[in-house]
């Protein structure tokens, strides 16, 4: 997947994390497209609630997910990777929804290679 034409941005002034405090653009990532290694523990109550306003309310009004992007030098295959947002992405997962809006924080093979220690899928 090519980041620059697969993806949709939209312009966003609100910050999700420190991580991505820098970064004003989101981009509605098809959800099929980003892997969620961490297991999370959930309150459902949460969940039911970010449910709720996802569907009676302007998209914008949730904040976007924080997602690790990796582009593999020499494929430029595309990896992405939610390492939180929890709620959220569970709330756009049980809606069934196509696509889930991030912030996009480039990171490196060797930030990924400490974040999943030898669990690292095999990014060709």
């Amino acid at each position: 997947m090519k980041i620059s034409s697969s993806l949709s941005n939209n312009a966003c002034s609100s910050s999700s994390s420190i991580h991505s405090a820098s970064i004003d653009t989101t981009y509605n990532i098809p959800m099929k497209d980003i892997t969620r290694p961490l297991p999370s523990t959930l309150d459902e109550k949460k969940v039911q609630s970010l449910m709720e306003t996802i569907q009676t309310t302007e998209t914008d009004q949730v904040p976007p997910i924080d997602v690790l992007w990796y582009e593999a030098p020499e494929s430029k295959n595309n990896y992405f990777f939610a390492m939180g947002g929890c709620h959220r992405w569970e709330a756009h997962k049980r809606l069934n929804s196509k696509t889930i809006r991030a912030k996009l924080v480039r990171t490196t093979l060797n930030d990924l290679r400490i974040y999943f220690g030898s669990s690292l899928p095999n990014l060709k």
